[in-house]
Parts: structure tokens; sequence; C-alpha cells
């Protein structure tokens, strides 16, 4: 039997001069694969001399030895895409989430990792050829599965968040060189299209509370209480998943407690300042607070998820929007009015305008901030809370 051909050499000629260039071939089909320079192969086999290699000999041997050492074909370059993309996921015994958490602890949390391969499963591996190595993964593999996710109209923030799940493997790939470049480098670009938030109605924001408190002991403790912090005080999400109990403290105002606000997560940045790094306080009942403390790991984290860590925003998203079905407000009403776990944000601010709250005061519990804003509530800001934290008791009394 012949014996195919692993790798061809060529001349490429340059600004500074000409160098050898090695072609490997896919081994299972016989595929090329980009070219590697063969000055580039010598030092990562550690036998860089500050001499390029100009002898074509020099070069087939460097080619065999790049070959042999694994650095073209590694066991984890062969295996499957989807599967190494489903072992870097794999919270368990990932290295690269241990490196990444022991960098920064809380960086990547075991819920996230699962919704990352929830993802793959769902939402790439369909589209792409079955069974594609990560190294024969191209950009056009890459781009006809998001080109596909916008064909079936998923939202433009929903589509950056499954790229991730695939896009952040590749991206380590090529750090470690399991891979000679990068496809989703050149992968179609994602732009968010804003539409303007929708908003619940009072009306609206009673029946969500009203369906909490009556299947309060179907949901889990942390969806059901970052629902309600996020309805009664105009919390982000990301504020919300961050909240510890240390955050939390006792007000000059009877029954009332504060929430320092300084903290927001995200699965990259892990813990960081909140959107502007403007610290705000809010006022919440003594019940709610009680809630979270009850609710709250050793580490203090007033949302825990199943699995430990932060709830992530997908889950914590999903389990809003089957609240929102089973009052009534479907997939097909929320995209039509542009509905999300945000727009509890925006509820908060326009029923409390309705209530005929300053919007100084709401500006000042919802972090909106203006330098006007900051230095005319430097001294009276507590005064603030108390006129918002009216709104707070009115929306939490009905759980």
């Amino acid at each position: 039997m012949a014996h195919r051909t692993e790798f061809y050499l060529y001349k490429r000629r340059k600004q500074k001069g000409t160098y050898w260039y090695v072609c490997y071939l896919e081994r299972d089909s016989g595929k090329q694969m980009t070219a590697k320079s063969i000055d580039v192969l010598k030092e990562k086999l550690g036998l860089w001399d500050f001499h390029s290699v100009t002898r074509r000999d020099e070069a087939v041997i460097i080619a065999k030895k790049a070959l042999d050492s694994g650095i073209v074909f590694s066991n984890e370059a062969n295996l499957p895409f989807i599967d190494y993309c489903l072992n870097f996921w794999d919270w368990d015994n990932s290295e690269y989430i241990k490196l990444r958490n022991t960098a920064k602890a809380g960086s990547i949390g075991k819920e996230y990792a699962h919704n990352m391969s929830f993802f793959l499963k769902k939402h790439v591996e369909r589209f792409l050829p079955p069974g594609i190595k990560l190294h024969s993964v191209q950009t056009r593999h890459l781009d006809r599965v998001i080109v596909s996710l916008k064909d079936e109209n998923l939202a433009s923030g929903t589509i950056q968040l499954i790229a991730l799940s695939f896009s952040l493997p590749l991206k380590e790939a090529y750090r470690r060189n399991l891979i000679a470049e990068n496809p989703a480098l050149k992968m179609m670009k994602i732009f968010r299209v804003e539409k303007e938030r929708g908003c619940f109605t009072y009306d609206e924001c009673i029946q969500i509370l009203s369906y909490l408190k009556e299947h309060k002991s179907e949901i889990y403790p942390s969806y059901y209480l970052a629902i309600t912090l996020a309805m009664v005080t105009g919390m982000r999400s990301g504020e919300v998943r961050a909240l510890n109990v240390s955050d939390i403290e006792k007000s000059r105002y009877e029954g009332l407690w504060k929430i320092r606000i300084a903290h927001s997560i995200s699965p990259y940045s892990g813990l960081k300042g909140t959107k502007g790094n403007y610290d705000r306080a809010a006022l919440i009942p003594e019940a709610l607070k009680n809630e979270l403390f009850s609710n709250a790991d050793e580490r203090g984290i007033a949302l825990p998820s199943k699995w430990g860590g932060y709830i992530s925003s997908p889950t914590l998203r999903n389990t809003f929007y089957e609240i929102l079905d089973a009052i009534g407000i479907d997939e097909e009403r929320r995209a039509e009015r542009n509905l999300t776990f945000h727009s509890l944000r925006h509820s908060f601010s326009t029923i409390g305008r309705d209530r005929e709250i300053p919007q100084e005061d709401r500006m000042v519990v919802l972090g909106h901030k203006s330098r006007e804003v900051n230095d005319r509530y430097t001294h009276i800001s507590d005064e603030a809370l108390y006129k918002v934290s009216t709104l707070t008791t009115e929306l939490f009394s009905k759980l």
C-alpha cells in the first residue's frame, strides 16, 4: 500500500527574505491544513538559535520532529470539536476553569459551565459537520452556526452567549498551540440590535408577585428571591446575583434594612464593580432581609446556585420566563413587547414615576448617575432611599 504523504514544504517570499513553510495533511481526510512556519516550529521544539532554516533537508527534519512531538496533532487536537469544548466546560475536570478560579475565585461557576455545555449540545452541534475534529474547524463552520441561529430568530444577545461556548475554547486551544490559528477571530461579527426595552404594567407586576407567592415551594429559593429582589428594588441581574449578606446592614428606619449595591458579576470578569463603578444603596423590608440571610451559603452568597457558587444569568432568565408563560405572557408576546428580566428594572422606575417619586430620588437608587444628581444628593441620600422604599414596601407586601 502506498504511504500517504504527511506534509509538503514550500518557500514563501517575504520582505526580509525567503522562508520555509510546511503544510500538513489531516490524518483522517487528507485535507491540507493551514501552513506553518518552519522557523516557528523550530522555536516551539526548543531548537531556536536565531538563524532561519535555509536548507530543505533541515526543514524536512524539523517538520517531522514537530509531527512526532505532538505539536501538530496532539491528542486533544484530534478530538471531535464538540467533545473538546464539552471537556473545556467540564467544571469538575477542566484545567482552564481551575486556572481561572485559582487566579480569581468564583470567575467561572459550575452553573455557568453547565449552561455553556447546554448551548453546545442544543444550539451548536447540529450545525457542524458530524464528528469534525478540533484541528479541522474553520471560520466557515462557525459562520454557519451564527447564520443558522439568526435564521431561527434568536436574540442577538443570546447568539453572542452561544458563540462564547465555542469561541473561548478555541481561543484557549490556540494559546496552547493545539491549533495553528484561531478560526473564531475571523468569525462573522454579531451586532446587538438594541430595541426599546419593554416594561411590565403595575398589574402584571402584581401577577408576577402573586405567582411567586402561590408557587413559592415549587421555585428554587435563590430564583424566587432574585426575581423578588429585582422586582422591588430595580437592581440589575448581575447585581442581584452578586449580592452577599455582608452588603446588608440595618438602616436608621424602623423595619428597613439597607443593601449596599457595590458589586456585579459576569462570567469572565467574575465579581466586579457595578455599571459605571457607582456604588449605591436600596432599602428593603426586614422580612426580605431575613429570607436572604436564611438562604445564604457559608460564604455569605445570598443567592447560591444548586451546584454551589453564584446562580447564572441564563438559568435565572429561563426560570423567570417560565413564570411569565404561566401568567399568560408567552414567548411571542415577550418578543413583541421586548420583555426581559431587565424589564423589571424599567418597571420599577416607571411605577415609581407613576407614584410621583421624584426622578432624582429614583436615579439615586437605580444608579442612573449624573454629576448634578450626585452632588445634590451627597448629604440626603438616606431620605431619597426612604422615599423610594415606599414602593419597595408596597410591592413586597403583595407577596
